[in-house]
């Protein structure tokens, strides 16, 4: 039984060591709220996390609950989620489904909560003055089979500020710099930089970006590590400062171009150490380059201390050039086909013995002073030593600029016209006694540093000003470095005081100025690193404003309605003001209104033009004259329609009368009439009054004008009626006389009795006699009168008779003056038949 045990236990071991080690499970996971690597991210439906209940702002202390919801992602109801923030506190609330962990600052599903994809938290917001809270959630939906695959999660980033606060200001990232400058392969990159932020909030978050050729690596820090760099590769770095709530401007360093590396070189060997004169002279040598540059050999033999130029670059001395008891020696440096090394000098071997002379030294070499600006001259002094006591005969100088050798400065100094800040100098010395050169002796290394700016002028735009106007400074500087100008230093005083809150800025604002301020602006220019010893500055006075000023006029300002003007006033100085008013109409000035704000409507006409000049002064300025304009308006007439004639009469003169139009502001000057009835008959007018026939209902319109131009209109509707009637006329001739008789239906009436179309008699009774002054076709027409107007065609009736001649014996008595009245009465009836038949046809 026992074996059998043992294999089942192995196998168990087995199948438990394929099961996968994850970083979540159905208890949850703290600090997981950027996801995991664990779940997959790649099931078939994206899905999406969002938490809802969160304010816009935070209130400080105030506690939210917060819903954690995943959707999407994979079918199911499993999952979980993983909860962080930053600032303030969780708690997990009623029921079980969330766990906190003890720090209150991040939050997951447990066990129970693993089979929902919704859950709730409480989150107590941090005290007062605590700024921009973060929460950042991971929601995960899981397809519940126990294993990693097939699952889908996502993440969100949800960023509060504190309400009432004042919103957080990025940082700055300023005097960046990639150094060192002159950096070879075996120098450590180092960005430098200068934090500022306007809140004082410390530094969090911030993120460096190296570059090397233009590729950006995976590098982050402030240093490179020398075994990423090679020779003219070109690095920059990019600087992104966080307080970490807000990131800054990102910020790009100066380009540091990797240089070349200088080969190195051991002091060389003379073989033989001890010469005899059939002896050849060689060397041995070790150079090394950390480029790792393929390196070629320089050689100068020195005889007594004196260079053999013969021999120069000769890798040996033949044993013919020697003679015993010469003194020879040698110097060799290495070139790597960019920059050589130092020389480096041999032992002194004397041919045919032991060497005498012992070489010189050089103790000490200083180059001063210690720590030099762009402005000063460097100088070098050695100290020389020989144990024999022997004079200095000779010495070398060589000097290095940023590890390089300098082929031009051989000498004890370098002038400062050819130095330039952040340049590495070093120098190095040997001497010789006539017989031997002593080693190199290297100085101290000095870095040539920053020179502080000189503020050279400054002008301000108006050094007087008023409360609504801006000053703006300029000011220059000097700098020997060449930088430009960068971080200066602007300050602002009130009476003497500091406004810390304008510091660095180019205006003053009119909003912090009020009358009889003095304000003195002190600047320091600055180039990135130093500002100018020196301190220019400049008064500015705030003077009195002007008063300014709005008129307003009254609506619709008419004959009826006075013209009103309404004047405000402003003085930012809050100066008591007073305004004088002048009015002008039609561009003459009405002195009786001067400095009164109303105009009589008894004073206003239609078209006239008024005008108000205002001017404000608050004791000391006046403001500019502010003209305000109006055109009274013209008031329209009122059209009145009156109809004279009532009844109206079908086919009888029907009278309408518009003398009562009127207009408050003027005269009528136009009267308009036009009608048409419903028989399509129509026609027009003029004049206060219109008459016209109607013969069926007719619409008359009335257009008045006045002398303005203003028009108003009247419609009246005119249905004529049936009037009174002549009928039955009938002319009976009895002799000489017709006998006319007649019936009549209408109002009481009188007749005119025309014959021919005169107008012979005036009747009140239905018939009438009358002796025709000739023979012959005679026309008779009975018209009625009513109330003085004789009625027309349509109210008569019109008879034609033939009156016979009466034939009497000629009296041959007759006197001449009968005849000639017979003849003159004869004239007459011609003329009157003549006149009947003019009326007739009109």
């Amino acid at each position: 039984m026992q074996s059998v045990r043992l294999p089942l236990l192995l196998v168990s071991l087995l199948l438990l060591s394929t099961v996968p080690l994850t970083e979540g499970n159905s208890a949850g996971k703290y600090n997981q709220s950027s996801g995991c690597s664990c779940h997959s991210t790649s099931g078939t439906t994206a899905a999406s996390v969002s938490i809802s209940g969160l304010p816009s702002s935070y209130t400080p202390s105030t506690t939210y609950t917060l819903t954690i919801s995943v959707t999407g992602g994979v079918t199911g109801s499993n999952g979980g989620f993983s909860l962080d923030i930053n600032k303030g506190s969780l708690s997990s609330g009623i029921g079980f489904a969330v766990n906190v962990d003890s720090a209150g600052t991040s939050a997951t599903h447990s066990i129970t909560g693993s089979n929902q994809r919704s859950w709730s938290v409480d989150w107590t917001a941090p005290a007062s003055g605590s700024g921009q809270a973060n929460i950042n959630v991971a929601g995960l939906t899981a397809n519940g089979n126990g294993q990693n695959g097939g699952d889908r999660w996502a993440t969100a980033v949800y960023t509060l500020p504190e309400a009432g606060a004042a919103p957080n200001t990025p940082p700055t990232a300023t005097n960046v710099l990639l150094g060192p400058i002159g950096a070879v392969t075996t120098s450590t990159l180092t960005l430098s930089y200068t934090y500022n932020d306007p809140e004082n909030d410390p530094e969090s978050g911030t993120t460096i970006e190296w570059f090397r050729d233009g590729v950006q690596l995976s590098l982050t820090g402030t240093t490179a590590s020398p075994s990423l760099t090679s020779k003219h590769q070109e690095w920059y770095a990019v600087i992104t400062p966080s307080d970490g709530d807000d990131a800054g401007t990102s910020v790009t360093s100066n380009t540091l171009i990797i240089a070349n590396s200088i080969p190195t070189l051991d002091a060389p060997s003379i073989v033989p150490a001890t010469p005899e004169t059939d002896d050849e002279l060689t060397f041995t040598a070790t150079g090394s380059d950390a480029d790792q540059d393929p390196l070629t050999y320089e050689t100068r033999w020195m005889l007594e201390g004196v260079v053999i130029s013969e021999l120069n670059n000769s890798q040996s001395v033949p044993s013919y050039a020697t003679r015993s008891g010469e003194n020879w020696s040698m110097d060799t440096r290495v070139n790597d086909g960019e920059a050589n090394s130092s020389w480096q000098t041999s032992q002194t071997v004397q041919i045919g013995g032991s060497t005498e002379n012992t070489a010189p030294s050089v103790p000490s070499v200083v180059i001063a002073p210690e720590n030099p600006l762009t402005s000063d001259d460097l100088t070098l002094s050695y100290t020389y030593a020989d144990a024999e006591n022997d004079v200095e005969t000779r010495h070398e100088v060589e000097w290095y600029r940023n590890g390089q050798l300098d082929d031009v400065f051989k000498g004890s100094g370098i002038p400062s016209s050819s130095t330039e800040k952040g340049q590495i100098w070093t120098a190095k010395v040997r001497v010789n006694d006539g017989g031997a050169w002593s080693t190199w002796t290297s100085s101290n290394q000095v870095i040539i540093g920053n020179t502080a700016p000189i503020t050279t002028a400054l002008e301000v735009s108006s050094s007087t000003l008023t409360t609504l106007e801006t000053t703006e400074i300029t000011f220059e500087h000097f700098d020997i470095d060449g930088d430009t100008m960068s971080n200066s230093e602007v300050i602002w005083l009130k009476d003497g005081v500091r406004i810390s809150s304008l510091d660095g800025s180019m205006t003053l604002p009119p909003e912090s100025t009020e009358k009889g301020q003095v304000w003195t602006v002190q600047v320091r220019a600055g180039d990135g690193s130093l500002l100018s010893e020196n301190t220019l500055s400049q008064d500015v006075t705030i003077i009195n404003s002007a008063p300014t000023l709005t008129i307003e006029f009254s609506q619709n300002p008419s004959v009826i309605n006075a013209l009103n003007a309404t004047i405000v006033t402003s003085d930012v100085d809050d100066d008591a003001v007073i305004t004088t008013a002048k009015w002008y109409r039609n561009g003459f000035l009405e002195s009786s209104l001067e400095n009164q704000t109303t105009v009589p409507s008894v004073l206003l006409g239609p078209g006239q033009e008024w005008s108000i000049e205002v001017v404000a002064n608050d004791g000391t300025l006046s403001s500019t004259p502010t003209f305000h304009s109006i055109t009274i308006a013209n008031l329209a007439p009122v059209a009145e329609l009156l109809q004279d004639s009532t009844p109206s009469w079908i086919g009888e003169k029907t009278t309408l009368d518009a003398s009562g139009s009127s207009d408050i502001d003027g005269r009528v000057v136009s009267y308009q009439w036009t009608w048409s009835d419903t028989n399509s008959a129509s026609g027009t007018g003029t004049g206060p009054t219109f008459t016209f026939m109607p013969t069926a209902t007719a619409s008359v319109n009335l257009l008045i004008t006045d002398d303005m131009g203003a028009t108003a209109a009247a419609t009246t509707l005119v249905v004529p009626v049936q009037g009174p009637t002549i009928s039955n006329l009938e002319a009976s001739p009895i002799g000489q006389d017709i006998t006319l008789s007649w019936a009549y239906e209408g109002p009481n009436a009188t007749f005119n009795i025309e014959r021919n179309g005169a107008v012979i008699a005036t009747v009140d009774s239905l018939m009438y006699s009358d002796e025709p002054l000739v023979a012959g076709e005679t026309t008779y027409t009975i018209r009625p009168v009513l109330d003085g107007v004789a009625m027309q065609d349509g109210s008569t009736d019109t008879v034609l008779i033939q009156v016979e001649p009466v034939i009497e014996p000629v009296d041959s008595s007759t006197p001449l003056s009968a005849s000639l009245l017979g003849f003159f009465l004869l004239l007459i009836g011609v003329a009157a038949l003549g006149y009947l038949l003019m009326v007739r046809r009109e």
